[in-house]
């Protein structure tokens, strides 16, 4: 990276605009940056670091940057131009400030603002314009953070000390935001998961282990032996629990439940034996006492079927007698059914007559021929043939009557229809009109509340600056009372501050006064007999003055030195802080304006104004559905207005059409009326013929199945007796009292059939000659089949006691094979895990010598920064200064790896860098910054340093070592390196021939830029 040109305006002591072009600086190569203490020379530091990333290069806060001298209305602007990978970029900047409303009065707060543009010849391509994306992407085109571009490229003042004096880890956590060696870390993380992995695997194949031999133990308990027989067992068994603790056990498991198994099927073999010949014993006694059972049955059963003999006898007379009866069975039944039938016909027909009275009584309009017909007894079928043509003739004449009836009830039904569709017109035209009058209504309100919302939404923009301003304003005025507290705390402690640096200064001033005294016998000590004294060159030493008990050394000195370093340091970094806090205040003082002595009129006036935006906004919401129910009550009343026209036009057309169907009625009711007489309906009257012709009908049907009912009945009653006059049976009532079913006869028929066959069973099974010669008594089976049942029981449990052994012996021998192929397992991942455990914490420093993978990598980072920084420290020093990396760690040598030490040529000794003096440090430190960039430089993924700012130091040299100090920046220079260095020393204005020096007054600061000579 290198700066082309910056620009600065109404930024910190800087109210006018100033403009620093670096490429003419830069032709000398090295520039000088002067002026009185306070003028502003950091300030062009910090404006090129807040340029690129929002920040200042010091101590100072981003807060109040604009000019205290610049105009109210000024706008405080940065901006560099500068060139990184060959392109050309140009980055503007300004800061948060207070600004003067431009509307009424007061103040109101800037947000920062930022924007990154790349420069193609005269034109300007915007990249990003926020201030975040702004310094993401100048971190990604200068390399470097803001931290990083100020320890490598802008050297601050008393900061670029900080790698020297730093501890190993400050040291360790600033090389790590130079150079990355995230990857080394990650791989240190790597290998330590990988190593925790690998001890889990270990933990749970341990795990698993114990749980196969907790598991070969619980198959084993139930054959394990008591506990007085295991104490008996060899030294080396299983212990208490009786669970095996290696492979060994397990195998011992393998051998002892074999040696079960060998017993069980013993007793197995044993038990079945017993179980056959109890099954065998009990077999031949249960055919002995079957044959008994069964001959006594047989008896039994005989005796039995003798005592039933008489009543199957008369049995079989019954069916004799039943079976002779079937054969006039069927003259029987023609008889009784003829006779049933003309019986029942005879009760029909009088029932017929008297429906045909009451149906000719309810009937109307009827012929004379129905009228006279006599209907007290069955008439003949000539006169009911006659009454029923006179009867059809008179229903033609009434449907065509009918038909007209239902013309006229149509055309009554269609008037009715078109008066109600008048009516509902009528109504439409009602509601339409109410409704149109209500959405008019309705339109005028939603134009009103429009017209509201548009206002509203108009105001947005004041309303939200109004109620920002009030917040702020009673948000300052809050942070009011913190800020004055801070203030006061920072200047108490800055006196306290000032008053150790007095201390210190009145400390060190005694000391040296004391080693000045006694600086005499200092010399004398280095005196030697016939050498030239170093003062006066005498060789003769008569008395050489005596060191005193209160002597100082350069220890004591040195260390006084860096107690006044110290307080002074915290003394200025506490000015710093009363600054800070002074400037906050103030900002916060401004901000709160007059409210800043009512503080509840703040806090109101932020309600009221938060409030009165919050009811515009909800307003200004409104706006499109308010215009959209404009468009809609629009539409709303053109429909509306069309329904209004088309419930006229109903009206005038249905009012028509009822008028003339109703004339239509009354014509054809006249007709029907002069016919069947006023009041009378055709249709009723059509009515109350169906039951008559229904009734005459069914008269005519009955007077011939009267006739054949007869007929049938005389036929039955000769051929009956006939066929009595051949049979035992007196008449047809004995024959009725012998037939029997056909179901229960076959039934009798089984009955006897079924107790001869069992008679001739039961003999036969008593000449059965393996029913001879059986025993009195019964063969007692009861004793046999208790003692089966025993045996069985015995076997049973044998059989379960050998399957179990033997699923015991299969599982505890899958488990000792599991276990073993385990254990080679196991190994394997023990080896494997105390491998990478050894790896892991060497490369986390966790192992001896201690030092991480990391650091490590860094360390030689260091030792390289060491190598380029000792190449210009020899030459600043004349050969006696180089630095030196150390492994010399903390407690247990846990931070070892980026210790430095400085050897003294002049001893030949190494010491801490602490003991260096100002002049000495300062050049350790500047070899060593320049050493950073370099390295930063030389590395592949590094970045082009075109650039460095040094922020004063040289103060401390004397004319010689200033004199070294210039030629190494000379050298730098000419390697094309731009060297800007902020100075106060007089001697640098004559050495550099070009610089800037920057004036104070009480308007602002200024700059000239130009040789010394112009200046």
């Amino acid at each position: 990276m290198k700066p082309h040109h910056l620009r600065i305006e109404a930024f910190g002591p800087y109210a006018e605009p100033v403009e620093i072009g670096f490429d003419e600086l830069s032709q000398e190569g090295l520039f000088l940056i002067h002026g009185t203490t306070g003028s502003g020379k950091t300030f062009l530091l910090d404006a090129l670091c807040f340029a690129l990333y929002g920040e200042v290069s010091g101590e100072r806060s981003v807060k109040g940057l604009k000019s205290d001298h610049a105009e109210p209305a000024a706008v405080p602007l940065v901006s560099l131009d500068f060139s990184s990978g060959g392109a050309r970029y140009l980055v503007e900047r300004s800061p948060a400030y207070t600004a003067l409303k431009t509307r009424g009065e007061g103040t109101t707060e800037k947000a920062p603002k930022a924007a990154l543009y790349r420069l193609v010849g005269t034109e300007r391509e915007v990249i990003v314009s926020r201030t975040t994306e702004v310094t993401r992407e100048v971190e990604g085109l200068v390399g470097l953070n803001a931290g990083q571009f100020r320890q490598v490229i802008l050297l601050p003042q008393g900061k670029f000390a900080e790698v020297l004096r730093a501890k190993a880890d400050e040291r360790e956590a600033l090389l790590k935001t130079l150079f990355d060696t995230v990857v080394f870390e990650q791989a240190g993380y790597w290998l330590e998961d990988k190593a925790k992995a690998a001890r889990g695997e270990v933990a749970e194949q341990n795990r698993a282990q114990e749980v196969l031999r907790n598991q070969a133990a619980r198959e084993w308990s139930p054959y394990a032996p008591p506990p007085a027989e295991a104490e008996a067992e060899e030294e080396d068994a299983e212990a208490g629990d009786g669970v095996p603790t290696d492979q060994a056990g397990l195998d011992r498991l393998v051998q002892q439940i074999a040696a079960v198994v060998v017993e069980t099927e013993s007793s197995l073999k044993q038990a079945t034996a017993t179980l056959a010949a109890a099954q065998t014993a009990k077999a031949d006694i249960d055919k002995v006492a079957d044959r008994w059972d069964r001959r006594t049955a047989a008896k039994a059963k005989l005796d039995a079927l003798e005592s039933q003999r008489d009543p199957i006898e008369e049995l079989k007379l019954q069916l004799a007698t039943a079976v002779q009866a079937e054969t006039l069975r069927t003259s029987v039944d023609a008889e009784r059914t003829a006779r049933a039938a003309l019986t029942a016909l005879q009760g029909s027909i009088k029932v017929q007559l008297q429906a045909a009275i009451r149906a000719r009584d309810d009937a109307q309009a009827l012929p004379v021929s129905v009228v006279l017909l006599d209907l007290l007894a069955l008439p003949g079928l000539e006169d009911l043939g006659g009454a029923t043509s006179d009867l059809a003739a008179r229903r033609a004449e009434v449907s065509e009557l009918a038909k007209k009836a239902l013309e006229a009830a149509q055309a009554r039904g269609k008037a009715a229809v078109a008066a109600g569709l008048a009516s509902k017109a009528e109504a439409d035209r009602t509601s339409s009109t109410t409704a149109k009058a209500t959405r008019q209504q309705e339109r005028q309100a939603a134009a009103d509340a429009f017209t509201k919302a548009c206002s509203a939404r108009d105001q947005l923009d004041g309303l939200q600056r109004a109620a920002q301003e009030a917040r702020e304003r009673a948000g300052a005025v809050d942070a009011l009372p913190r800020a004055q507290k801070e203030e006061v705390d920072a200047i108490a402690a800055k006196t306290s501050a000032d008053q150790q640096v007095s201390k210190a200064n009145a400390a060190l001033v005694a000391l040296r006064q004391r080693q000045i005294a006694g600086m005499a016998a200092r010399l004398a000590l280095g005196l030697e007999e016939g050498a030239p004294c170093p003062v006066c060159g005498s060789l003769g030493h008569p008395a050489p003055a005596q060191p005193s008990e209160d002597a100082v050394s350069d220890e004591a000195i040195t260390a006084a030195e860096t107690v006044l370093a110290t307080a002074t340091n915290a003394a200025e970094k506490a000015a710093v802080v009363v600054a800070e806090a002074h400037a906050a205040r103030k900002a916060v003082l401004e901000k709160a304006g007059d409210a800043a002595n009512d503080p509840d009129a703040a806090r109101k006036a932020s309600q009221q104004s938060s409030e009165a935006l919050a009811a515009a906004q909800a307003l200004a919401k409104t706006v499109d559905s308010l215009e959209q129910a404009i468009s809609k009550h629009d539409q709303d009343l053109k429909a509306l207005e069309a329904a209004i026209q088309t419930a006229t036009t109903q009206i005038a057309l249905q009012t028509k059409a009822a008028e003339d169907e109703a004339k239509r009625a009354e014509t054809l009711s006249a007709e029907i009326a002069k016919e069947l007489g006023e009041g009378v309906d055709p249709q009723a009257v059509l009515k109350t013929f169906v039951p008559l012709e229904a009734a005459l009908k069914a008269l005519a049907g009955s007077c011939q199945a009267s006739t054949s009912a007869t007929t049938r009945l005389e036929q039955a009653s000769t051929r009956l007796e006939k066929e009595l006059g051949g049979s035992e049976f007196a008449d047809a009532r004995a024959v009725e009292a012998a037939l029997k079913d056909e179901p229960v006869r076959q039934k009798w028929a089984q009955q006897i059939q079924t107790f001869e066959k069992e008679v001739t069973e039961q003999k036969g099974i008593l000449a059965s000659p393996d029913l001879v010669e059986l025993p009195e008594e019964r063969p007692d089976t009861t004793a046999a089949a208790e003692l089966v049942i025993t045996a069985d029981a015995a076997r049973t449990e044998a059989v379960e006691r050998h399957t179990q052994a033997c699923r015991a012996q299969h599982e505890i021998q899958r488990l000792a094979g599991e276990h073993r192929e385990g254990e080679a397992s196991l190994m394997q991942k023990r080896e494997r895990a105390q491998l990478l455990s050894a790896v892991a914490d060497r490369c986390q420093g966790k192992a001896a010598p201690f030092i991480s993978m990391q650091r490590w990598v860094l360390s030689a980072y260091l030792a390289e920064i060491c190598r380029y920084a000792n190449q210009r420290l020899e030459l600043m020093t004349s050969g006696r200064y180089q630095l030196r990396l150390t492994d010399e760690g903390g407690r247990g040598g846990r931070n070892a790896g980026l210790g430095l030490r400085v050897l003294d040529a002049y001893t030949g000794e190494e010491r801490e860098v602490s003991s260096l003096s100002g002049g000495e440090t300062f050049q350790a430190s500047l070899a060593l910054a320049l050493g950073v960039a370099d390295t930063v430089q030389a590395h592949t993924g590094g970045v082009h340093l075109e650039a460095l700012f040094i922020d004063e130091g040289f103060g401390t040299l004397d004319p010689d070592n200033l004199q070294l100090a210039m030629d190494e920046l000379d050298r730098l220079r000419e390697g094309g390196r731009m060297i800007g260095i902020i100075s106060h020393v007089g001697a640098l204005r004559e050495r550099i021939r070009c610089g800037i020096q920057v004036v104070a007054s009480d308007q602002g600061s200024r700059v000239c830029v130009g040789t010394p000579a112009m200046l």
